[in-house]
């Protein structure tokens, strides 16, 4: 609003006692009409009547809401309010869930534990898996269901099987995302695992860089060491994109574990990651080290 266009003679200073003008330094008040005369006028005008000596400025409904920030959407996942709920578990299952720090977790596949928040598997299915093919496979499905339900809402996973092209998993039609351990999308992860077949090559590399891309805590990759093996120029590169994320190597095999180390080896030592040898021909009766 604009300035006030009146104009207010100076105060004139009274006596106190005869009401009369006063030219010396003596103590005066404004006259009583005086002062509703300039309320008045400040109220016509517009005028914002300043706030009492020491008071804190108070805002107006107005300013206060041009200030206010702007909503900002809901990151996708859990509600904050089954948060707390889940991490007690459901009912028969222990709770997994570091209840020092949300939405970490434990688990295993195959006797290798990993610990985080955010977990990739990734596991070979060619036609050479094993030297058993489906039976291998078989086998590494069922102990994939099983690390899935170690999870709760809070966490997330994604699952890539591999041939000579990786496939991931893709719960929500956007390619790429981490997904959370709802029992919404488990039982979508089942389908999927469920579909998936033995056949084709073995290209590792893809499917490794398409785990790190997610940056996940802790990327758990099966394969049963096949042609073409990772060269050393190869796994300088994944050590250098994984730059700290946990590589857990499970080597599917038959017969006994040979001797001497391999490119599976080598992967899960450089990457601060455990490394097991299954002897699938044996069937699954716990880690081999």
């Amino acid at each position: 609003m604009g300035r006030c266009c009146h104009r207010f003679p100076a105060a004139i200073p009274c006596d106190t006692r005869r009401n009369v003008p006063s030219h010396g330094p003596t103590r005066w008040i404004p006259s009583l009409g005086g002062t509703f005369f300039i309320a008045f006028v400040g109220f016509a005008c517009g005028l914002t009547p300043l706030p009492a000596s020491g008071a804190e400025p108070t805002e107006t409904p107005a300013s206060a809401a041009q200030q206010a920030p702007p909503k900002t959407a809901e990151p996708e996942g859990p509600d904050r309010s089954d948060i707390n709920r889940d991490l007690g578990g459901r009912s028969g299952r222990p709770a997994n869930a570091d209840l020092g720090s949300l939405g970490k977790a434990s688990t295993s596949l195959f006797g290798l534990t990993g610990e985080g928040s955010s977990f990739v598997y990734v596991l070979d299915r060619s036609g050479s898996m094993g030297g058993a093919g489906r039976v291998a496979l078989a086998a590494a499905k069922s102990e994939l269901s099983d690390s899935l339900q170690n999870l709760d809402r809070v966490q997330r996973f994604q699952l890539i099987f591999y041939n000579q092209a990786p496939v991931i998993f893709n719960p929500t039609g956007r390619v790429g995302k981490l997904a959370f351990a709802t029992d919404a999308n488990k039982e979508r992860a089942e389908r999927f695992i469920n579909s998936i077949t033995a056949d084709g090559g073995t290209h590792h590399e893809d499917a490794l860089k398409m785990a790190i891309r997610l940056r996940p805590d802790v990327i758990f990759f099966l394969s049963d060491a096949g042609d073409p093996q990772l060269t050393p120029q190869q796994l300088g590169r994944i050590h250098q994109w994984a730059a700290g994320i946990k590589i857990n190597v499970i080597e599917f095999g038959q017969g006994p574990k040979p001797p001497g180390d391999n490119f599976l080896t080598t992967l899960a030592r450089e990457n601060d990651g455990q490394y097991t040898y299954i002897d699938i021909a044996q069937g699954y009766h716990g880690p081999r080290m």
